[in-house]
């Protein structure tokens, strides 16, 4: 593996101004978050191959010859995916490999199809990347081997030229709701009455939301990225599919064989007030309801890392912690281990997929009853968007704040866990706050809570 040091851009939205328009363009955004967790930005395109999968069939291109396979998918994406088996001496996060996304069903062989045309997997094996370090303020291009292209995308990012400023030549209207506030409401007591029952512990219930929309994805994601920065964000552009993800949630970390997972589970809006909102975060630590539903997705992912991590090593580090975004107060916990040698990133991320803090517990139970109740599935939404290295490392967010746009139509979805303990108004107003900024936007204030 080599790299090339390149000028460096404190916003990272200047070098994927340089390759939006290419083909399978990826940028994982921080943000320009200069903390561990959104330390570094990383941006590739024009993939040597790309996997689709909807259920189990799967399509494969690679250098312009596309071959159709009926398997599981992560076998075939394996039999793609090249492992080092040495480190590199690169201390960068990611050099080469997968990134993409893995939706919401991308296991579990259902459909998944929004407006039938985001499949469930789509990744792309990348050999060369882009890679911006915030805390050191560098930033590089990693490569396998140099050719033409990696020459120019050199060349090209130190230039002194300016990249082009977004144009907002988008349009969108007709802002849909596709679950009524009646019907949240009649689905949160089901869920209440699945608990009492003794189904279930808690389940995590979305609803729907589609636009019109026109024009450029680009100049919309630039202005979703001022208005709610969050360091797991990103953009990917395949044909005419684009995700665009502004989440503050990280799934599953693996670096030198530490796996780290850091749930999100309690809510509260900000409040303009900053007395009011540090009351907020006070209000939310002490909160029994959102303490025990936290407790309860830990709980869960503790025992998930534990299938793919030494014995007794998985750890929680951080327990009830308050993160601060810009419409919502978080609570997140952080869990580690110690991957077990014999296991592989991507193991671990089947292992553990979909994400509990976006199912609920038990997992299995709790998606049978999402899938009962919920009007469409739920694609990208809730699935996973990052990076597979070839020398083993990993990392993913959970697919929250997300949108999908295909065909004139943009889709997102908001939701909470339903605990026994939940006031259906509480739960159907809270799922909004969510989404907020998502839903100011697109009606232009005029949506009603």
């Amino acid at each position: 593996m080599n790299r090339t040091k390149i000028n460096y851009h404190e916003n990272s939205c200047y070098y994927a101004e340089l390759l939006k328009n290419s083909d399978w363009f990826i940028f994982l955004d921080s943000c320009c978050d200069k903390g561990s967790e959104g330390r570094y930005c990383i941006l590739s395109c024009n993939p040597v191959i790309k996997i689709i999968s909807n259920k189990n069939d799967i399509i494969v291109e690679k250098d312009g010859v596309k071959s159709s396979y009926k398997d599981d998918p992560l076998t075939v994406i394996k039999k793609y995916y090249q492992y080092s088996n040495t480190q590199y001496s690169l201390d960068l996060p990611f050099h080469s490999g997968f990134m993409g996304y893995f939706g919401y069903d991308a296991f579990n062989c259902t459909d998944s199809y929004i407006n039938g045309k985001f499949p469930d997997i789509a990744v792309g094996l990348y050999d060369w990347s882009i890679v911006i370090d915030h805390l050191e303020k560098s930033a590089w291009v990693t490569y396998e081997k140099m050719n033409s292209f990696v020459e120019k995308i050199i060349n090209i990012t130190n230039s002194n030229n300016k990249s082009d400023s977004k144009n907002s030549d988008y349009s969108f209207s007709n802002l849909t709701q596709l679950t009524t506030k009646a019907q949240y409401i009649e689905d949160v007591k089901k869920i209440k009455k699945y608990i009492s029952e003794g189904d279930c512990y808690q389940v995590n219930y979305s609803q729907n939301f589609e636009v019109d929309f026109a024009g450029d994805t680009w100049s919309l994601y630039i202005d979703i990225r001022e208005k709610n920065p969050a360091p797991y964000s990103s953009y990917f552009k395949f044909g005419e599919n684009t995700v665009i993800s502004s989440s503050p949630e990280r799934f599953i970390s693996v670096k030198d064989n530490i796996v780290e997972t850091k749930p999100i589970k309690g809510t509260l809006k900000r409040l303009k007030d900053k007395i009011k909102d540090n009351k907020q975060k006070d209000i939310l630590q002490n909160d029994e309801k959102n303490l025990s539903e936290n407790l309860m997705i830990v709980d869960l992912l503790r025992n998930d890392l534990s299938k793919c991590c030494d014995l007794n090593s998985v750890k929680v580090e951080k327990l009830f912690d308050i993160e601060t975004y810009a419409s919502v107060h978080h609570m997140v916990s952080t869990i580690k281990g110690k991957l077990n040698t014999k296991i592989k990133s991507i193991d671990i991320l089947e292992a553990c997929f979909p994400g509990g803090s976006i199912t609920g517990a038990p997992k299995i139970r709790s998606m049978e009853i999402i899938s009962e109740l919920e009007k469409r599935p739920r694609g990208v939404y809730c699935g996973s968007i990052g990076y597979l290295d070839k020398n083993n490392n990993m990392d993913t967010n959970i697919c929250i704040r997300t949108i999908m746009i295909n065909n004139g139509k943009l889709n997102f979805a908001a939701g909470g866990g339903i605990v026994h303990d939940s006031n259906p108004e509480d739960e159907y107003i809270e799922s909004l706050e969510k989404v907020s900024i998502f839903l100011k936007f697109f009606s232009k204030g005029s949506f009603k809570w």
